[in-house]
């Protein structure tokens, strides 16, 4: 990796943390509370927006109608994209001992998985489909989702209760 970006690299990693630490609200007791937490962090320019195919694919008429409309319509693929694959990570690990629950693999679709934006300005997740299917089967009650980019990065973090 080019070592101009490891600085920005290592910020987003530990932003992921802080961000975990705030979405979890209150103290777990592990012996009654179970989480799920997924990350994923992207290279903003690895998002192909200028292949239709894979925007259809991925994105709801919502979601690309909103980054199309943002000041930086590349970044903000990317961070709804981040935010698509860390909700899966969340759901999947919610219970890692229980029967895996998300089987469609890494190259699934995901349009199932609308990253809106709520009336206080935070993201949001909205599950259809078959993504609501595995997060049933996973016992999902709750999803908070947060979405960061910065330079050539854009990350996120969700937690699945």
């Amino acid at each position: 990796m080019n070592d101009s970006l490891e600085g920005p690299k290592y910020a987003l990693g530990y932003l992921a943390q802080q961000q975990a630490s705030e979405l979890l609200n209150k103290p777990l007791s592990p012996s009654k509370d179970s989480i799920g937490v997924g990350v994923d962090i992207e290279l903003i320019q690895d998002i192909n927006i200028n292949n239709p195919t894979f925007i259809e694919r991925n994105f709801t008429t919502a979601e690309q109608t909103y980054c199309w409309s943002r000041p930086n319509a590349h970044a903000s693929f990317a961070g709804k994209w981040c935010a698509k694959e860390a909700v899966i990570k969340a759901v999947s690990s919610l219970h890692p001992d229980w029967e895996k629950v998300w089987v469609r693999g890494s190259a699934a679709p995901l349009v199932d998985v609308e990253i809106s934006m709520g009336v206080s300005g935070a993201p949001k997740a909205v599950l259809n489909g078959e993504v609501a299917e595995a997060a049933e089967k996973a016992g999902v009650s709750e999803i908070k989702v947060s979405i960061s980019h910065i330079d050539a990065f854009a990350i996120a973090t969700a937690i699945a209760k």
